[in-house]
């Protein structure tokens, strides 16, 4: 008698193996940045003229400790880099990173975490915002007076009137902090304009987060407004605040930090994919606080890296079970149904996914530690 495993291969052949989607190619890869130092991207926003930026940060293996901004612009139509720049951490301080960007094709923000401090248990966190030009030329930086011990940034959006950046205010320390989450405007000459607090508990620093005008979608790890000892709770929550006050949260998964990955579609909707173990779970809570999709998704891979997500797919980069440091790859998983999909049309490792109107963008690192940026069209 045939072993059931050999028995089911006889009968089903490599049906069983992971299928590949054979997403087509745009056009060839665009060269983000050449691989002498070690560059990550947070967060791209596609403008609707097709120009994209990129917030990330840099890191100098061979240099000093510090983490330096790093933010590009890219013309999808162009198929290249029209400008890029790394850019000190403000005022003397340690560290940076460009956590969120918006551009017009014209002028290009970016808001960024800067760290006082190298020594992360001592660190304060604050918050520069960044205006550059169509070269790429930087304006003065402006801190926000976020008021608190330590602040970290979601999203930041603009408008004609200006810009507006939301985050994480957080006061105390180890022992005992409290939480809240902040909106603050700046002008549209970049002079602060107001600040206010909700100061009724907040989400991590990790949190993936979209503000659009006044209204905001938010996916992560929450604490509450006061927390004693230095553990943040693993409590996964999505919320919606509007004009600065909640519409709704819903805990529609359950997992620690790290095991659950968040995007935000266009129609508003929260997509969330936990991982226990091996058993991974697909969630999409709708912009009416409603959760529309449940579903296990039958997969071989563990750990989530990034996530982005259509009307119809999820796009998922994702690590082997059991070993973590084998290369990544970049599935497809239909919401429908939970099934998942190999995308075997990329040419780097994959590091982060995003979707922009009918592409899927891929930011990929070669064997040199290059980062390109792959366009795959749906």
């Amino acid at each position: 008698m045939l072993h059931k495993k050999s028995l089911l291969l006889a009968l089903f052949g490599p049906a069983l193996l992971p299928l590949t989607l054979s997403l087509s190619c745009a056009a060839a890869p665009i060269v983000l940045t050449k691989g002498e130092t070690s560059d990550s991207i947070n967060r791209m926003y596609a403008s609707p003229a097709g120009d994209l930026c990129l917030a990330g940060q840099r890191f100098d293996p061979e240099g000093d400790a510090r983490t330096r901004g790093l933010i590009l612009l890219v013309s999808l139509s162009k198929q290249r880099v029209l400008w890029q720049r790394t850019v000190e951490p403000p005022d003397e301080n340690e560290g940076s990173r460009f956590m969120a960007c918006r551009t017009d094709g014209q002028l290009t923000y970016a808001a960024a975490n800067v760290d006082t401090s190298t020594i992360r248990t001592d660190t304060h966190g604050l918050v520069y915002v960044y205006q550059f030009d169509t070269a790429g030329k930087m304006a003065k930086p402006v801190r926000l007076a976020t008021t608190a011990d330590n602040a970290f940034v979601y999203d930041l959006d603009v408008d004609a009137d200006g810009v507006s950046v939301i985050g994480m205010a957080q006061d105390g320390r180890a022992q005992r902090r409290t939480n809240g989450i902040f909106l603050a405007r700046l002008d549209a000459g970049m002079r602060p304009a107001g600040t206010t607090k909700l100061p009724t508990g907040a989400y991590d620093w990790s949190a993936t987060g979209r503000l659009s005008g006044r209204t905001a979608l938010l996916g992560g790890n929450f604490a509450p407004a006061a927390i004693s000892g230095g553990d943040w709770p693993h409590d996964y929550a999505v919320s919606k605040i509007v004009a600065g006050k909640y519409s709704f949260s819903v805990r529609p998964q359950r997992g620690k930090r790290g095991e659950i990955a968040t995007t935000i579609t266009a129609a508003n909707e929260i997509v969330s994919l936990g991982v226990q173990g091996t058993a991974s779970r697909l969630t999409v809570v709708g912009a009416d606080g409603k959760v529309s999709t449940d579903t296990a998704v039958r997969s071989t891979l563990c750990e989530v890296g990034s996530l982005a997500a259509t009307a119809s797919t999820v796009y998922a980069v994702r690590a082997p079970c059991g070993d973590p440091t084998r290369p990544h790859r970049l599935v497809a998983i239909d919401r429908a149904s939970g099934s998942e999909t190999a995308v075997g049309a990329i040419v780097g490792v994959p590091q982060e996914v995003f979707v922009a109107a009918d592409r899927v963008l891929v930011v990929t690192k070669k064997g040199d530690d290059t980062l390109l940026l792959e366009t795959l069209q749906r």
